[in-house]
């Protein structure tokens, strides 16, 4: 009985040491818009951190990480090869339900905020990143057509890595900006907040937004897939017309 009372008391102290922290998290807009002026835009993550009374104060700082994960596909990375003076797709690889777009800001450097073995149970960054299966204890092994793909994502501006970007307003009160550019991917997005200290992950948070189009643009592509035949025929009618508009405007008398 006393060895199960101390058993007892030792879960009851572990859970309450796994909830001295927790994360409240915000978004600063729950859907994004494009149009057809869109240029980019951007959200900002709020948040702040609840501490229980009886938590005594950490020897670490705390660190904060924030991620913005796009709709997850399966995207292809091609090596390209000289023939005959005309470069030619050749080998090809598939990544399984990589994201089309993730934005990764943190309060410091990602090598400080954890270290290797917990960032790659999380597949929290780049390098981390699992483009086949899921996160595991292991660093994920890159081949070449992993390195074209994070390459071309980076230049795309689809994948970006702000560090220091997380700014504490307050010892507990944080924001967390992150830039959408203009080719950002439509669809459902996830934000997820990581509460670190010490290198230990404490807490973890996510929240959903969308980022659809608007205005005209959502208009006409509502009707497209939901009256097909009636979109089909007002396009065929919109380019009659406007052939004929053409020949008047263009006619030679």
């Amino acid at each position: 009985m006393i060895a199960r009372a101390l058993l007892i008391a030792g879960l009851a102290c572990l859970a309450t040491a796994a909830r001295a922290e927790t994360l409240v998290t915000a978004l600063s807009t729950e859907r994004v818009s494009i149009e057809s002026n869109f240029t980019g835009s951007g959200v900002v993550v709020f948040g702040t951190i609840e501490r229980d009374e009886q938590t005594v104060a950490r020897a670490a700082p705390y660190e904060i990480v924030v991620t913005l994960t796009g709709p997850l596909r399966t995207m292809v990375a091609r090596r390209k090869e000289r023939v005959a003076g005309i470069w030619i797709n050749r080998e090809a690889r598939q990544l399984p339900r990589v994201p089309t777009f993730l934005a990764i800001a943190t309060t410091a450097p990602m090598a400080d905020v954890a270290g290797n073995p917990v960032r790659a149970r999380q597949g929290l960054g780049f390098d981390m990143l699992p483009t086949r299966g899921l996160p595991d204890a292991l660093p994920p092994v890159r081949t070449d057509f992993d390195a074209a793909f994070f390459r071309l994502m980076q230049k795309e501006n689809l994948f970006d890595l702000d560090e220091g970007a997380v700014e504490f307003l307050s010892p507990h009160l944080f924001r967390a900006p992150i830039a959408l550019p203009a080719n950002v991917p439509i669809g459902w997005y996830t934000a997820t907040v990581y509460l670190f200290s010490g290198g230990v992950l404490l807490a973890k948070t996510t929240q959903d937004f969308s980022i659809l189009k608007g205005g005209f643009e959502q208009a006409i592509t509502d009707l497209a897939h939901q009256q097909p035949a009636l979109y089909g025929l007002a396009t065929v009618i919109v380019a009659c017309f406007t052939g004929w508009l053409a020949g008047v405007a263009f006619r030679r008398d």
